[in-house]
């Protein structure tokens, strides 16, 4: 496959799943709002987020063993990956089983009520809730290691169309629960059962795309530990700098203005954070073919891709951040059901990092997708701190005006770093990138991949 069918594929496919998560989460919040009222709704938000800090605990082997694979299949070492991939698998399934034990014996001796004070659900649903959204956080664990079979088998984009399915069934399972019985902990065994059943069809899907790559205990290797480990590691920066950033700030708003405060900045957030899903759709379609190309060290198409990417990044950031300064608000109050009112200023400062993340999100790929990711897990994890020390000073000072601005620091910090290690992985130039990175977005270029796509 070309790599240009391969975009497309990657494109339509990932478009489908940001157009899934998107719309979903646009149809959650009026639905979650009106059955629990916007208290219960902010403490949901800081409540479903407690247990996004569990990601952590698989240290990003299931990515790290995705792109290693992908890289020894390009190279043709089909015995290393089906290795690599075995042992993966064996070690993510402990941590879950550890992780579910110590959640087990953790939370239920904790006073969450004290906490959520001012909401009317009990302690016992607090407790329920918690470790039920923390099974399918453990459980999810294995499915990114099924999933890298797609992309061995350079097909991504089949992972990807099955991902766009997951929110619905999240819809469809909160739906249930809203027609029946507002409850924290019935919402998270709707998660729950939304994750069980993502697995099967991910287990059964994958194996019939590449059915040579199956877990085998023989094929497990205690050598390959070191490097999981090490590059699992320096991985987990990843989730631990967006737990801080996006978890953390909700914290950090609920403890300084308040649960209504949350709420505001939990969906304005989601709103403004569409024009990101638009980017991290780009980078979803250029990772796995990254992965390969650098598998196989064609380092000039790497460059190639790499300036299409972050041009295409930068262009639909500007165009998505001018359309919500037009539209934004009516799409917000219309949204909210006017529950919520967003002015113009908060709506503006949330908007302000978005061009700045675009300069070096869709870069950063680069240095993940051939797993050196170290240097940048290290700066991100370092960015997003300071942003949330940020987002305190400035809460307290500015309120939510302030929280909504405080991304911005991560941005700036990461640029300079990210685009210098991206130019030396990809055996680039400043100055060569400059001049041709508008080349990649031209309309002949479009116009081709748009033939392309009717060709398949």
């Amino acid at each position: 496959m070309s790599v240009k069918i391969a975009l497309i594929k990657n494109l339509f496919s990932g478009g489908l799943g940001k157009f899934s998560t998107v719309i979903i989460r646009l149809i959650q919040v009026p639905i979650l709002i009106s059955a629990l009222g916007v208290k219960d709704y902010g403490v949901w938000l800081v409540l479903s987020s407690l247990p996004a800090w569990l990601t952590m605990a698989n240290l990003g082997f299931g990515s790290v063993a995705a792109n290693e694979i992908t890289m020894l299949v390009a190279a043709g070492n089909n015995k290393k990956a089906n290795e690599i991939y075995s042992t993966t698998l064996m070690l993510v399934a402990i941590i879950a089983c550890i992780g579910t034990i110590i959640v087990s014996l953790i939370v239920p001796f904790i006073n969450w009520k004290s906490f959520f004070s001012d909401s009317s659900q009990s302690n016992t649903e607090f407790v329920s809730t918690i470790l039920l959204l923390s099974l399918s956080v453990f459980i999810s664990f294995s499915s990114e290691v099924f999933s890298s079979r797609f992309r061995a088998a350079q097909k991504v984009y089949q992972s990807m169309l099955l991902s766009s399915a997951r929110p619905w069934i999240d819809l469809f399972g909160i739906v249930i629960v809203v027609s029946l019985n507002v409850k924290f902990h019935y919402l998270a065994l709707a998660s729950l059962v939304s994750a069980v059943l993502f697995l099967v069809i991910t287990i059964f899907l994958s194996r019939s795309v590449y059915s040579s790559m199956r877990f085998k205990f023989t094929n497990t290797r205690k050598e390959y530990l070191k490097f999981l480990f090490s590059k699992g590691f320096a991985f987990q920066a990843f989730p631990l700098g967006n737990a801080v950033l996006y978890q953390g700030s909700l914290i950090v708003i609920q403890t300084i203005i308040g649960s209504s405060a949350v709420a505001l900045f939990g969906t304005a957030r989601t709103l403004v954070r569409s024009v990101n899903q638009m980017m991290e759709l780009i980078n979803q379609a250029i990772w796995p073919e990254l992965s390969y190309i650098l598998g196989v060290k064609d380092f000039e198409k790497a460059r190639k891709l790499h300036r299409f990417g972050v041009s295409a990044s930068f262009f639909l950031a500007i165009a998505g951040t001018i359309f919500l300064v037009l539209f934004g608000q009516t799409l917000y109050s219309k949204w909210t059901g006017n529950a919520l009112k967003l002015d113009t200023v908060l709506l503006i400062l949330f908007l302000i990092p978005i061009p700045f993340n675009a300069l070096w999100n869709t870069s950063g790929v680069v240095h993940v997708a051939c797993n050196q990711h170290e240097k940048l897990a290290t700066f991100y994890l370092v960015a997003n701190l300071l942003s949330i020390i940020g987002c305190v000073g400035l809460s307290y000072f500015w309120g939510i005006k302030g929280a909504a601005l405080s991304t911005l620091i991560a941005d700036i910090v990461l640029i300079p770093f990210v685009f210098a290690r991206s130019l030396e992985l990809t055996n680039d130039s400043f100055s060569d990138f400059m001049k041709n990175i508008f080349q990649n977005i031209t309309l002949k270029e479009f116009r081709l991949l748009f033939q392309l796509n009717k060709k398949q």
